[in-house]
């Protein structure tokens, strides 16, 4: 069975992106508990988890990546996967699953540089400096599609309908600035994620899509996991097609801009399920 096999198998072949986000973070969650139970391995920890340190980043570069998925801390996991299902189901259905994984990730790689860069240059014992978590993917999430459709309204226990971009604020103020001196690299590692997202939205609706490349390049990596298939000669588009897809992403930007103009109710029933049906196809 190869390795592509045995990940479908454990995460599930059918399961979405978002799905499969919370499914790992709940499995290494689990896995760093029992090591961190043992006193014999309970050190491994720190080979995943982000040193404070670009001096140590660069001996263990891959940490940059795997911390963003490792929690100690039972709340920490609950908050982290809590806000990232109800978030990533409203950025998939407007952005796609694709983007949401990449979204996740680059928010976590430029919460992780934000990190190392401020403990660096302001704490003293910034060796002993250690950060686990997603909230700096997640923070990525919630800004992006906070700008995108920022009107978008949530029903809330005790709150009543909410619009995202209050929501947004506040789940930025609460968990980024208020005591700042408490869990002070987490925080900054969550304005590094947020930061992240808002760029990468604004850049999206200027028609650039910043996590492309970075995309390219993971379903590069990913394929060479899997079977390499015998190619065929494929026909090539024709006008018509190229045409179609042209009008197709025209039409999403003018709904785009519609939402971000007059909200996400403004849109009639025709546009949200086109717009619905055009995210499922990213």
């Amino acid at each position: 069975m190869t390795l592509r096999q045995e990940a479908d198998k454990l995460l599930g072949r059918n399961a979405d992106s978002l799905t499969r986000l919370i499914m790992v973070n709940v499995i290494v969650f689990v896995v760093a508990n029992i090591l961190h139970a043992i006193p014999a391995t309970r050190e491994y920890i720190a080979y995943v988890s982000l040193p404070g340190t670009f001096s140590q980043l660069l001996r263990q570069p891959w940490s940059l990546f795997t911390y963003m998925f490792v929690h100690i801390e039972f709340w920490h996991i609950v908050s982290n996967m809590l806000w990232l299902y109800w978030m990533g189901i409203i950025f998939t259905d407007f952005l796609g699953k694709k983007r949401l994984v990449y979204t996740y990730i680059l928010g976590g790689i430029a919460g992780g540089l934000l990190y190392v860069t401020v403990t660096t240059l302001t704490t003293p014992f910034a060796s002993l400096e250690r950060l686990m978590g997603a909230s700096a993917g997640v923070m990525a999430i919630i800004v992006a599609i906070a700008i995108l459709v920022p009107d978008y309204e949530l029903m809330l226990l005790f709150f009543g309908r909410v619009k995202l971009k209050y929501l947004a604020i506040a789940a930025f103020i609460l968990t980024s600035i208020i005591d700042f001196n408490q869990n002070t690299g987490g925080k900054v590692s969550h304005i590094g994620g947020a930061i992240y997202g808002a760029v990468f939205l604004w850049q999206y609706r200027k028609g650039v899509d910043i996590s492309g490349g970075f995309g390219n390049f993971i379903e590069s990596i990913g394929s060479l996991f899997t079977r390499r298939k015998r190619r065929t000669a494929k026909p090539l588009k024709n006008k018509a097609s190229n045409s179609g897809a042209r009008d197709r992403q025209k039409r999403i930007d003018e709904i785009l801009d519609k939402i971000s103009r007059s909200g996400y109710d403004s849109l009639t029933k025709e546009e949200k399920e086109f717009l619905f049906k055009a995210s499922k196809g990213n």
